[in-house]
């Protein structure tokens, strides 16, 4: 990576800790906007185009004009961030506010024009200790609000819940509302029971993931026996594995719920998931 890292804002590229925004933009006042986080796999663009899908929608649900993500040639800006970087193994975040508006108000002025961010982030992916291991989670009301289908910078809720987790030494928070699973504060969830692999149903109250996709994919490539069913606390607890997905770590096992242990250590369905996981993006790099 270059000594001096770039970011795209607003059709320049500039130094990471150069860039600036207006105190009155609206992401900032009111965390008025949307965002994606893409892998990059060996300078490659991972599930680029139902990130792209999924970002339109986000725009859609908040009532900005999804035409931008066809306006704005994002391909080619995380193309010149990841030559400008050297970014090889890395993730990108695309964050779009509703823009800069005349005063302070909840009322937005319509037709202001979005800004857009374009940045790399390095995370460091679990090792396969860790994941044969399995991480600790808590169980947490989900008491964010229902339009978590949304992929909102509005992360507040979020942020206290994965903070709390962190406070037991928890990898992750399980969220449970109405007595039913909904998500993780950053990740999706599966279980397993009787060799029957399990997730909640897309819905408003959790986010579509785009790793929760691919994994399904993944799922469905191989034949395992799968399906999106409601999840209620009960079951969760009696799941024979957990695991979560996301972006930065496409299968945890969760081997430890609150003070309930789930497993000694990664369950067989969940490892052969995450073995074919690998697999997919092994091939992928190529």
């Amino acid at each position: 990576m270059s000594q001096q890292e770039v970011v795209y804002l607003d059709g320049n590229y500039t130094p990471k800790f150069k860039a600036s925004l207006s105190i009155l933009d609206r992401g900032f006042l009111f965390g008025d906007g949307v965002y994606e986080l893409i892998p990059i796999h060996n300078k490659k663009i991972f599930y680029m185009d139902d990130h792209f899908k999924r970002l339109k929608k986000s725009l859609e649900l908040i009532n900005i004009d999804p035409i931008i993500v066809d306006e704005i040639d994002f391909e080619k800006i995380i193309n010149s961030l990841i030559v400008s970087n050297d970014y090889t193994n890395h993730f990108i975040y695309i964050h779009i506010s509703r823009g800069v508006d005349n005063f302070r108000n909840h009322i937005y002025t319509e037709n202001i024009t979005p800004t857009v961010l374009v940045m790399g982030e390095k995370y460091q992916p679990f090792g396969i200790e860790h994941i044969k291991e399995g991480k600790k989670a808590i169980i947490e009301d989900d008491y964010r609000w229902l339009k978590s289908n949304i992929k909102s910078t509005s992360l507040l809720a979020n942020v206290m819940i994965k903070n709390k987790a962190n406070s037991y030494d928890a990898y992750e928070a399980l969220l449970i509302r109405d007595g039913f699973l909904t998500e993780g504060s950053a990740s999706n969830v599966f279980i397993v029971k009787d060799q029957i692999i399990k997730t909640p149903k897309l819905s408003n109250k959790l986010l579509p993931g785009i790793t929760r996709k691919f994994l399904t994919d993944i799922i469905s490539m191989h034949t395992l026996t799968f399906e999106e069913s409601d999840i209620s606390k009960d079951a969760l607890l009696d799941s024979d594995e957990i695991f979560c997905s996301s972006s930065t770590n496409p299968v945890v096992p969760i081997t430890q719920l609150d003070n309930k242990l789930i497993s000694n250590n990664a369950g067989p369905m969940t490892m052969t998931i995450y073995n074919h996981a690998q697999d997919f993006i092994k091939g992928f790099q190529k």
